[in-house]
């Protein structure tokens, strides 16, 4: 311990100099290897793996946006893909039963093939154009589930 401590008081200088190395060295170690690697990265991680197996076409798109499109009392379809998300937005008029149009949304699950609906989830938006109390609402499928499941996420503000 003493001929440390003799080394030391010795070499000062070349002392502080090794361990600022050591340090700089340990910190550049640590960047490069766990710091860089995450700003590369996607906002999915890997939860997009297999994607490409399961592309949902445009022509399949505008197939289901048509096919809803024409059902009576519907002004607007759109349509927003969120990762393994498939948003659709569909506007109805004021005179449009909410029953009616949440069979409107279950034309959007029989227009995707089994195999994509067992990869993606479904987000339907049911919206008005008029100030109605049953609009908005939202219908959720999960991609294990069989059914969208509704919840209520608008209405007038007190």
């Amino acid at each position: 311990m003493k001929d440390i401590q003799s080394f030391i008081n010795k070499h000062k200088k070349g002392c502080i100099i090794g361990i600022t190395i050591f340090f700089v060295i340990l910190i550049g170690f640590f960047t490069i290897f766990f710091i860089i690697p995450s700003f590369g990265n996607n906002n999915y991680g890997n939860r997009l793996d297999d994607i490409e197996n399961h592309k949902i076409s445009s022509s399949t798109i505008n197939e289901i946006k048509d096919e809803v499109k024409n059902q009576d009392g519907v002004t607007k379809v759109s349509y927003h893909n969120e990762g393994r998300i498939l948003n659709f937005t569909i506007t109805v008029d004021g005179n449009t039963n909410l029953e009616t149009a949440k069979e409107y949304a279950n034309e959007v699950i029989k227009g995707i093939s089994k195999k994509n609906l067992k990869y993606y989830d479904v987000q339907v938006f049911l919206d008005s154009n008029e100030n109605t109390t049953d609009y908005p609402i939202a219908g959720y499928k999960h991609k294990t589930s069989d059914e969208l499941v509704w919840g209520k996420v608008g209405g007038k503000s007190e």
